[in-house]
């Protein structure tokens, strides 16, 4: 035997020898490496939207997000019409709601008020209304009905854990690695 050969061994070389059960197998690797990451992708893109819109509707009440409409009003001149379809509408007719946010419009200089209480002429302020209020006139319309969204509140705990999830999903892989590096340094 020279210097330069390798000494041989009396048994297989270690990388000759497979083990069953590897945790390195191709099928258990592609889908831990591939798989398990897309669908805690997936999983974070759902439960982001849900998560969002949950929360949005359990506080929006709470902030005052929605409720009461608002109107908004411009000064018309004597003879001034703001189009040919508008109807006229009398102060009186106004429920009281709408008469105190007519009044806190005109005094507004953002010519805006909100209607706090009984909308007794939603359908005609949709449209807009001519009303006269101490000689004056006014274009009065609902300038938005800030409706409060309906869903269910649950969005908000099953997008939270969707995208608990998905971290897990998308940190497979790595935590894969290493315990499977882990094992093998184990079986050696």
């Amino acid at each position: 035997m020279s210097s330069d050969d390798p000494p041989e061994r009396d048994g297989p070389a270690e990388d000759d020898i497979e083990i069953e059960g590897e945790p390195t197998e191709s099928e258990e690797s592609l889908f831990l490496t591939y798989v398990a990451p897309f669908l805690g992708v997936l999983l974070i893109a759902v439960g982001i939207p849900l998560a969002i819109l949950g929360g949005y509707v359990v506080m929006q009440d709470t902030l005052g997000l929605c409720g009461d409409p608002d109107i908004e009003i411009r000064a018309l001149g004597a003879d001034e019409r703001p189009s040919s379809t508008v109807g006229d509408l009398e102060y009186e007719e106004l429920s009281d709601a709408e008469q105190r946010a007519l009044e806190e419009a005109i005094d507004s200089p953002l010519e805006e008020a909100t209607v706090e209480g009984e909308m007794a002429n939603e359908d005609v302020l949709l449209e807009g209304a001519v009303v006269e209020v101490n000689d004056d006139r006014y274009y009065v319309r609902i300038a938005s009905l800030n409706s409060c969204l309906e869903a269910e509140p649950l969005l908000f705990p099953i997008g939270v854990i969707g995208i608990l999830l998905g971290v897990a999903g998308v940190l497979t892989p790595p935590i894969y690695r290493k315990m499977a590096g882990f094992e093998e340094r184990i079986q050696r």
